[in-house]
């Protein structure tokens, strides 16, 4: 019985270890401010989309929207881990996308302007302490579906060479479709310090899905929210 807990409790550390590795805090900048109470506003996503793209695709829309669709799922994130702070997390009152994006359009002449402005300026104009930055960049090579096809077709001929030569292992390429990058940090708008960050992994194969990495910064950064 005993080392059944040993094991569950090294999972347990385990487990919340590779949650939070690619999470940096500031430890410094924590040691010396305390959080507790700031207000806390989710800007609109920097998003730049390059390399392939349809006939009748309105690059300039699609960053429009996902900009937005972006920022709400963020602030979802949030909500849905409310009032679970994670260890040593400081209590902030986050602040509604819409309330913010209003306040920047009275100050600018559309949302997207503010992208390439600096973070803390753009959170002082949202009226807010605290700002999380979001950048993504999307270099399209191909469509989904010619990936996905291009992959099943790479496993059959691995699978029918592997069945001819049973003892040699045969490697294939993975194709993609396409390669992104995104990038958050958590900012404080009176003096331009990221306290937190989500830190890429070079090494990966695949990029890491856009829901994990929110969850991570929701889970590892510095500050959480009430329900």
């Amino acid at each position: 019985m005993k080392v059944k807990n040993l094991v569950a409790s090294l999972l347990v550390v385990i487990l919340a270890t590779s949650c939070s590795k690619q999470v940096y805090n500031n430890n410094a900048y924590l040691a010396k401010h305390k959080l507790e109470g700031k207000t806390l506003a989710i800007l609109p996503v920097e998003v730049h989309i390059a390399g392939r793209t349809d006939k009748n695709n309105n690059r300039y829309a699609e960053e429009q929207a996902l900009s937005l669709n972006l920022q709400n799922q963020f602030h979802q994130d949030y909500l849905r881990h409310a009032g679970s702070p994670g260890k040593g997390q400081q209590h902030v009152m986050l602040l509604d996308p819409e309330m913010v994006n209003s306040r920047l359009q009275n100050k600018v002449a559309d949302l997207r302007s503010v992208w390439a402005l600096p973070a803390d300026s753009v959170g002082r104009m949202a009226g807010a302490d605290l700002v999380y930055k979001i950048r993504i960049s999307t270099q399209r090579y191909m469509s989904k579906d010619l990936a996905k096809g291009i992959n099943t077709g790479l496993f059959l001929l691995e699978s029918i060479i592997e069945n001819k030569k049973s003892s040699d292992i045969i490697d294939m390429p993975n194709v993609k479709a396409e390669d992104v990058d995104y990038d958050i940090s958590l900012i404080e708008t009176r003096t331009g310090e990221v306290i937190s960050k989500y830190i890429n992994n070079p090494d990966r194969e695949k990029d890491e899905p856009i829901k994990d990495i929110n969850k991570k910064m929701v889970k590892a950064a510095a500050v959480y929210v009430g329900r």
